[in-house]
């Protein structure tokens, strides 16, 4: 359920009216600052559909007897603790950085001169190509500009060094874009 923001009138949007993808919404998009979500419904199926291959999951999950819900969980719980800093510890701006999403023409192209260069299928026609992947290989995991730095052990992530401003933080953003 939304509201529109000039209007005030209630609408609810389907699930394809959202038009859902990685990290985008029709609310991101052709109705950005026209609505304020409320309140959304959720169905759940009663039976899990596990997705494991994902990253590094599935070898995680080699470490149990079998694959439900709980191992799952524990091994994503695992593989969260190993790569990302303690908040307690690390000021951090968490995973940044999106994946970007290119047409496979184009990811077939890159391959050709990076051939380790991972990727997971989207459509017949496009992939995503995981960021920390692209930020790794530019060089830019465990360094720094200023205060600001990209985790050592996960380049989706830009902690704070010690007091870095949110200036700072941008910049060394827009030096790993560039």
């Amino acid at each position: 359920e939304t509201i529109h923001i000039e209007t005030g009138m209630p609408r609810s949007f389907s699930n394809e009216e959202c038009d859902f993808g990685y990290r985008s919404s029709i609310f991101k998009t052709e109705l950005k600052n026209q609505y304020i979500i409320t309140f959304v419904t959720y169905e759940l199926q009663k039976q899990p559909v596990l997705r494991t291959e994902y990253g590094n999951l599935a070898e995680e999950l080699n470490k149990y007897e079998k694959t439900d819900l709980k191992t799952v969980r524990q091994s994503i719980i695992n593989i969260r603790q190993n790569k990302l800093p303690d908040p307690e510890i690390t000021g951090n701006a968490g995973s940044f950085f999106m994946n970007p999403v290119i047409p496979l023409s184009q990811y077939n192209e890159l391959k050709i001169n990076y051939p380790d260069m991972p990727y997971y299928p989207i459509s017949e026609e496009t992939v995503k190509i995981p960021a920390a992947w692209l930020i790794d290989h530019c060089g830019w995991k465990g360094k720094s500009v200023g205060n600001a730095g990209v985790h050592c052990k996960q380049a989706l992530v830009l902690i704070n060094r010690g007091d870095a401003t949110g200036q700072e933080i941008v910049y060394l953003s827009d030096q790993i874009r560039e």
